[in-house]
């Protein structure tokens, strides 16, 4: 149950965290498709993490609350 709660946080952050939240803080070198490969790479590491430590913290919240 807890993989499911965490996967489905995660999910639900990665696709709810608007792009130029987290892509004002961006720099990618580069041109062209490369750079724009990175930077779309760059920016899904980003938002998943994000998401994980807010699911991580929803676990323990959870977790303690038992």
């Amino acid at each position: 149950m807890k993989i499911v709660i965490f996967m489905a946080i995660l999910i639900v952050g990665v696709l709810l965290i608007p792009d130029s939240l987290v892509g004002h803080f961006i720099r990618v070198p580069g041109d062209g498709e490369s750079a724009m490969d990175k930077y779309d790479f760059i920016l899904v590491l980003i938002k998943a993490a994000i998401s994980a430590v807010v699911a991580i913290a929803v676990m323990q919240i959870l977790r303690r609350a038992r």
